[in-house]
């Protein structure tokens, strides 16, 4: 069964959504395809409009905002990010189900707008390798791991009121799963208890990793600067 309703791919950063979503879209072309986000940001480097994303200006931004052309949006660090509803419109007409790959405030907009969108949560498989892999990146500050951090438990906190889960144990699989619940499949579902503890144990580990890389000292410079 071809999927033509848009495919909502939600979780904590460092669970893996941007790179399943990735494989979807390369493996299965005639599918999916990625929705392409408008910004009110300038361009960087190579980006071009309509490919990475579709630049406007803050006033066209605001504007998309007022007369209500936008499924999702967010302002962050200053800038403006938000899906078009006619990208979702024309790839669904054309047989294509868009792929979206965004947070959790975001896939609670598409729900409240009444768009028949596929909501997958997207989890880690445990605290100590996801950690790892968002602190071992090597390019941020120990504020902006911590920040990613407490979004992360923000996130999680709100996981079980979701209805579909994959766990991202191994990526194949995790593709595999998503495949599955697109074509009318059955995901882990909310009130798994595995679910639920899986969360909690994430959480647990978040919470202390943000008291090993600096405690109170780091979350009060943190507040200094969105201040």
């Amino acid at each position: 069964m071809s999927l033509s309703r848009p495919l909502v791919l939600v979780g904590p950063s460092g669970a893996g959504k941007t790179t399943i979503a990735g494989r979807l879209v390369r493996e299965y072309p005639e599918r999916f395809r990625f929705s392409v986000s408008a910004t009110s940001r300038a361009p960087r480097g190579h980006e071009r409009s309509g490919r990475e994303y579709t630049f406007v200006s803050r006033e066209e931004f605001e504007g998309m905002i007022a007369s209500g052309e936008l499924a999702e949006w967010a302002q962050v660090h200053g800038e403006y990010y938000g899906t078009p509803i006619d990208n979702l419109r024309g790839m669904a007409e054309a047989g294509i189900a868009p792929v979206l790959d965004i947070d959790v405030q975001g896939a609670r907009q598409v729900m409240r707008r009444g768009i028949d969108a596929l909501v997958i949560f997207i989890l880690p498989p445990g605290a100590a390798h996801w950690l790892a892999r968002l602190t071992g990146r090597g390019t941020e500050s120990p504020q902006g791991i911590v920040r990613r951090l407490q979004t992360a438990r923000e996130e999680l906190r709100e996981a079980t009121t979701f209805e579909e889960f994959v766990v991202n144990q191994n990526l194949s699989e995790a593709v595999r799963r998503v495949l599955e619940i697109a074509d009318g499949g059955v995901g882990e579902g909310a009130c798994d208890p595995g679910v639920e503890e899986l969360c909690r144990a994430l959480d647990a580990g978040a919470a202390d990793e943000i008291a090993r890389i600096g405690g109170r000292g780091v979350a009060d410079e943190i507040r200094k600067e969105e201040a």
